[in-house]
C-alpha cells in the first residue's frame, strides 16, 4: 500500500527549499573560509620561520664564570700546549687552521680586534674614511679613535665579523669601545658606546658568535644582557673589581688581566708601543739616583761650615750652576719642541702615504680610562694582589706581560 509522503525535502514548498539551500550554502562557505584562513596562517608562519635567520640566544655559546683562559695578542699562536679552556687571540694574525687546532684540543677561541680605533698596520686600513678618524691615542703610535656612529665604520666592523665567522671563531673580543672616557676628538658619549655595542652584539649573534665587553665599567648595566663575558685590565690595581663582579653574579665570566712589571722592565724591544712602559721604568729607575744626589748635597753642605768665604763661594757657584741649568733647560725645551714638530711632520707624511702599505704591528690591549703603567712591585706581591683582589674571587685571573705574549701566570 502506498502512503503519500507527509514530510521531508520533497514536500517542502519551493520557497522553503530556497531558504534551506541558502542557509546550508552560507554554512559551508563559512567553514571553507575559516579553513583557508588557518591554512594561510600556517603557510605564512612557515615562510616567516624560513626568513628568520637570527640565531636564538640558546644557540649562543655562554661560558661559565671562573673558566680558565689564556690571552695572546702578539704574533701568531705557535705554542698551543697551555691548558686553558678559552683562548683569546688576534683575529688578523691567526689562521683558520690555528683556530681549528685549538678547537680540536677542546678549547674555545675568542678572536680579538679593535672595534673603536683605527690601527694603521691592519690590512683593511684603506677602507676607512679620513672623516671618521678622531684624535690620536696617547702613547699608542699609529692609532686613532674612530667615529663609531659612522655607517662606514660599522660596515668595516661587520666585515671583520664576517672574517671571524669564516675562520671559525667561537666569539669576538672588540676592543676600545670606551672612547667616551678619553679625549676622542669626536664628541663620543656613553650612549654612543651602548648603541655601538648593541650593533656589534646583534651582528655577532646573527653569525652564531658570542661577544664580550672590554673594560667599559660605566656602561655595564646597559649592555650586560647582550654580552657573554667581560674582559678587564687591572681592576685590582685600580680597586674597581666590584664594578665588574656584576658579570659573575649572573654566572658570566670576567677575564681579568693584571700586568707584570718585572718582565716589562727587562724588555729590550724597539717596538714603539712599549715606549710608555720604558719611560715609566726609566723614571722609576731614576728615583734612587735623585735621592743619592740629595744626600750628596747634604753632605757637602755639612763639610763647608769652616769659613764664611767658602759659603759665599759656594753660593756664587750655586747661582752660576742654576743659571747654567736654566739655559740648558731652555735648550732642552727648544729641542723637545723641534722633536715634536718633526714627529707631527712624520705622522702627517705617514697619513698621506698609501694606507695599504703594511706596517710593523704594535700590539697593546686597550686603554679605557687608565694609562697602563709599570708596577714597582715584586712578582709575589703582584700575584697576591691580583689573585686576592676584593670582589674578584670568581674572576678568571691571569698575570701577563704588557705586550700580551705567550707568557702567562695563573693564581
Amino acid at each position: 500500500m502506498h502512503f503519500p509522503q507527509t514530510s521531508g525535502w520533497q514536500v517542502l514548498p519551493t520557497k522553503g527549499k530556497v531558504v534551506v539551500s541558502c542557509v546550508l550554502g552560507l554554512f559551508f562557505l563559512a567553514i571553507g573560509m575559516n579553513l583557508q584562513a588557518e591554512l594561510g596562517a600556517g603557510h605564512n608562519q612557515k615562510k616567516n620561520l624560513k626568513r628568520d635567520t637570527t640565531t636564538t640566544d640558546d644557540a649562543i655559546w655562554q661560558p661559565a664564570a671562573g673558566v680558565k683562559w689564556q690571552i695572546q695578542l702578539i704574533d701568531a699562536v705557535e705554542d698551543t700546549t697551555v691548558d686553558a679552556d678559552i683562548w683569546d687571540i688576534d683575529l688578523f694574525d691567526n689562521t683558520a687552521e690555528t683556530i681549528t687546532t685549538l678547537q680540536a684540543k677542546g678549547h674555545k677561541v675568542i678572536c680579538y680586534f679593535s672595534a673603536g680605533t683605527y690601527e694603521d698596520w691592519r690590512p683593511d686600513t684603506s677602507k676607512f674614511d679620513t672623516a671618521d678618524l678622531g684624535s690620536k691615542l696617547d702613547e699608542w703610535q699609529g692609532e686613532r679613535w674612530l667615529n663609531i656612529k659612522s655607517s662606514s665604520v660599522r660596515a668595516i666592523m661587520s666585515s671583520r665579523l664576517d672574517m671571524a665567522q669564516q675562520k671559525g671563531c667561537d666569539g669576538v673580543d672588540p676592543d676600545n669601545i670606551d672612547a667616551y672616557g678619553n679625549e676622542n676628538g669626536l664628541g663620543l658619549t656613553e650612549a654612543d658606546s651602548v648603541d655601538f655595542l648593541t650593533f656589534l652584539a646583534s651582528e655577532a649573534h646573527s653569525r652564531g658568535m658570542s661577544i664580550g665587553l672590554k673594560n667599559g665599567g660605566d656602561i655595564i648595566g646597559a649592555v650586560i644582557d647582550k654580552m657573554q663575558w667581560s674582559v678587564n685590565e687591572q681592576c685590582a690595581e685600580y680597586n674597581e673589581c666590584e664594578v665588574y663582579a656584576a658579570f659573575t653574579e649572573v654566572n658570566k665570566p670576567v677575564f681579568h688581566i693584571e700586568h707584570s712589571a718585572e718582565t716589562i722592565e727587562s724588555d729590550t724591544s724597539d717596538d714603539t708601543s712599549d715606549s710608555a712602559a720604558e719611560t715609566t721604568t726609566a723614571t722609576v729607575a731614576a728615583i734612587p739616583a735623585a735621592a743619592t744626589g740629595t744626600d750628596a748635597d747634604v753632605t757637602d753642605t755639612g763639610s763647608v761650615d769652616s769659613t764664611t768665604d767658602a759659603d759665599a763661594d759656594t753660593d756664587a757657584d750655586a747661582d752660576d750652576d742654576e743659571e747654567d741649568e736654566d739655559e740648558e733647560d731652555e735648550e732642552d725645551e727648544d729641542q723637545e719642541d723641534e722633536d715634536e714638530e718633526d714627529e707631527e711632520d712624520e705622522d702627517q707624511e705617514d697619513e698621506g702615504a698609501n694606507a695599504a702599505t703594511p706596517k710593523e704591528q704594535k700590539h697593546r690591549y686597550g686603554h679605557g680610562h687608565h694609562k697602563l703603567r709599570t708596577r714597582a712591585v715584586l712578582p709575589s706581591t703582584l700575584k697576591t694582589s691580583a689573585c686576592n683582589a676584593a670582589n674578584a674571587d670568581k674572576f678568571s685571573t691571569v698575570i701577563k706581560n704588557m705586550d700580551l705574549d705567550a707568557w702567562v701566570e695563573y693564581c
